[in-house]
Parts: C-alpha cells; sequence; structure tokens
C-alpha cells in the first residue's frame, strides 16, 4: 500500500526521483505559453503541459486571464501579472513544503502564506527612471501548522527556499530575449520595426 502524507503518494514522488536521478535529461524540458491580447487591458495565455519527469505520455492545457484594476484601464476581471508573480511565489513555496514535508514523513495541518510587494509605477508610466519598474522588494510570512518542531520547520523552509523554482527566477537575473514579429509569425525586420514606431 502506498503511503500518503499531506495529500502525496510518497512512493510515487520517490519513483520521480529516482528516474530523474538514472536519466537527468528527464528532468530537463521547455515550459512554452501562448498569449493573445482579449481588449483593453486583458490577456489570455494558453499553457501545454508536456509530459516532463512523467512518464505517462500526455498533454494538458490550461487558460489563465488577466487583468487590470481600473486605476490602470483595466476592469477588474483578473489578476494582473505582477499578482500572479506573487501568486507564483507562494504556491512555488507551499507546494515545495508540502513535498519535502511529505518526503520526512512530517505531516503538515494547515499552511498560509502573506505575500507583499511594494511597486512604484513612476517608472512604468514614463515619468521617471528610477526607480525600476518591477517590484522593490517582497516579502514572505508563513504560518505552518505542524507537529513537527520549530526548528525542524526552520531547516525545512530554509531547503525548501532554496530548491524553490520561482524565488530563483525572482531572486536571479535570467536571460530574456523579446522580437517582434509579423502577424503570421515572421520575424519583424529593422524597417518594419521603424514603421511601428512612427505610427505610434
Amino acid at each position: 500500500m502506498n503511503e500518503i502524507v499531506n495529500g502525496i503518494d510518497v512512493q510515487r514522488f520517490h519513483r520521480t526521483i529516482d528516474e530523474v536521478g538514472k536519466e537527468p535529461d528527464k528532468g530537463r524540458f521547455t515550459i512554452r505559453t501562448r498569449t493573445e491580447w482579449d481588449g483593453g487591458c486583458r490577456c489570455r495565455s494558453f499553457i501545454e503541459r508536456g509530459c516532463g519527469a512523467d512518464s505517462m505520455k500526455k498533454s494538458v492545457k490550461f487558460v489563465v486571464e488577466s487583468d487590470e484594476p481600473p486605476a490602470l484601464m483595466g476592469e477588474d476581471l483578473a489578476p494582473n501579472a505582477v499578482e500572479f508573480i506573487l501568486h507564483a511565489l507562494a504556491s512555488c513555496i507551499e507546494v515545495g513544503f508540502v513535498l519535502r514535508a511529505a518526503l520526512l514523513g512530517i505531516e503538515i495541518e494547515a499552511m498560509e502564506l502573506f505575500v507583499e510587494g511594494d511597486i512604484d509605477l513612476n517608472n512604468f508610466f514614463g515619468l521617471s527612471e528610477d526607480p525600476r519598474p518591477g517590484l522593490e522588494n517582497v516579502s514572505v510570512r508563513c504560518a505552518v501548522a505542524s507537529s513537527a518542531s520549530k526548528g525542524e520547520m526552520e531547516a525545512l523552509c530554509r531547503e525548501v527556499v532554496k530548491r524553490s523554482a520561482v524565488m530563483d527566477i525572482v531572486q536571479n537575473q535570467v536571460p530574456v530575449s523579446v522580437e517582434m514579429m509579423g502577424r503570421e509569425g515572421t520575424r519583424l525586420g529593422a524597417e518594419n520595426l521603424e514603421a511601428l514606431d512612427q505610427r505610434h
């Protein structure tokens, strides 16, 4: 019988880890999304998840929508991009807690994360070059109910933060390339970009 801790099938998770350990390439894959404009400040992203380390060959599709508050000309129909970043960070940490605790046999009774980020829109509006356009700082407070000792939970927290993919993304510089493409998916050359600049 499989051992279930925190809703996690521990034996199955161990098999996934072992599989990647034997074949490291199974732990490497590309994440792809496609985002379309939906009018106003609304955007809709389509995410197709491949098999990755999962030996079951299947693909799952998700749709995520975003919007802005009225102050930014939105209609408050969905979280905005920056709010999704905070959600991504919190959910990545929580999942890390649950999975690593399960491997250690630590039961989590309840968990809440409180995340705050400060932002200044002056740069975004083109009114100033300072401060940076993104979040200036982010704070995360973790409230976890567990029978484990405080020391065990603090050690677990340090390991989770160290291994968190989203924490790594927000704390470290990630190379990002951006290129303009034509309506049919062709790349826009310098002359096309100049024409766009003249129209706007």
